[in-house]
């Protein structure tokens, strides 16, 4: 058995946050939470979550919104501590705050959390919050999401308005979003995918290069299979 003069660095400091949290030592976990390692930060941080009280509530939501000076890592166990400290609709609002804008990790994570936590209301709240990437289109299509509809529409409108459809970040949101609609559907769906198309074969592939063509290619199969679709929802 190691004794404490024979433990230095990090293990002493992760038996410290043992000892502080089987005392529920908020002050010493507290502290904890400076030190260099970030496996002993983590380890504060989770001790936080299950000693509890407004100080670790506090602490915690420090550390999950420090996104300059602390790990993905120790950010993403912050968050999964605060789940214990707080009623569903609180830490799910606390959640919308880590789905964009943010580390990707974080993100991910937090979306994780936040669909545990909300299943049914998970899709409306990245319309509310009005997440664009490719994880969230696929959500808005799975889920059918309706209120979706407006804001997809106006992300193809100002695609095609802007010439940058084909570009790259764009085309594949493009390309999901025609496919998200057609699952969706309604006269609204339907009128964004006629204009998409309308456009596209206006446009046509032209002389512009051999990427762009095959991006726009992909992208008119997608609309003209969604066409039908979208016009039954």
């Amino acid at each position: 058995m190691v004794n404490d003069e024979e433990m230095t660095g990090p293990v002493q400091a992760l038996y410290e946050v043992e000892r502080a949290a089987a005392r529920s030592d908020v002050a010493a976990l507290l502290k904890a939470l400076e030190d260099p390692s970030f496996e002993v930060r983590t380890a504060a941080v989770d001790a936080l979550g299950q000693a509890g009280g407004e100080r670790a509530k506090v602490s915690l939501l420090s550390v999950a919104r420090d996104r300059r000076g602390e790990r993905p890592e120790v950010r993403i166990a912050a968050l999964q501590a605060l789940g214990g400290l707080y009623g569903a609709d609180r830490y799910a609002s606390i959640l919308d705050g880590f789905v964009t804008g943010d580390n990707r990790k974080v993100v991910a994570a937090a979306r994780r959390m936040l669909q545990a936590v909300d299943p049914a209301g998970y899709p409306r709240r990245l319309v509310q919050l009005r997440c664009l990437d490719h994880s969230a289109i696929s959500v808005y299509g799975r889920a059918k999401e309706s209120t979706a509809v407006p804001l997809l529409s106006a992300f193809v409108a100002g695609r095609i308005e802007a010439g940058d459809l084909t570009r790259t970040g764009n085309w594949g949101k493009v390309y999901a979003a025609a496919r998200a609609l057609g699952r969706i559907g309604g006269a609204d769906a339907e009128r964004t995918l006629r204009s998409l198309l309308d456009w596209l074969s206006e446009t046509g592939t032209g002389d512009g290069r051999w990427l762009d063509k095959e991006r726009l290619s992909l992208i008119t199969a997608a609309a003209r299979a969604s066409i039908d679709p979208a016009g039954k929802g």
